[in-house]
Parts: C-alpha cells; structure tokens; sequence
C-alpha cells in the first residue's frame, strides 16, 4: 500500500471513531458494541466490503439521539 493510501484510510479510521464515540456517549450504542467496532476498524483493510457490511451493517440505521430546545425543529 502506498503512503498517500495509507494516510488517508489511517484519517477515515479517525473520523470512524469519532462518530461512534458520539453514539456511545448518547447512549445510542453500548460499549461492547463499541470496542466490537474498535476492532474491525482496526483492521479495516483486512476486510472485504462484504465482510464490512456484514460486520457493521447492523450499526447502519443508528440514529443518535437529538439536542432539541423548545421551539426548535
């Protein structure tokens, strides 16, 4: 794998992360969850895309909780 590859699934790995943080702290989804999805992240470029989407498609339709104040929409 060349450098520039490497970076840039190194920054989607991130980005991974963070968003499933966010859905830990609201609660959204569980820490076991979580670090089941640590894991496969890490070893991201060991999957195929269908292993991928079996492995995390149940996480697919999660929505995170909303901050909403009265009156917002």
């Amino acid at each position: 794998m060349d450098m520039e590859l490497f970076e840039e699934l190194e920054r989607i790995k991130i980005r991974f992360v963070a968003a499933y943080d966010k859905l830990v702290e609201q609660g959204v989804i569980s820490e076991r969850d979580y670090q089941e999805i640590l894991e496969i992240i890490d070893d991201l470029d060991s999957y195929s895309l269908d292993e991928l989407k079996e492995r995390l498609g149940r996480f697919r339709y999660v929505v995170p909780f909303q901050d909403s104040s009265p009156g917002e929409e």
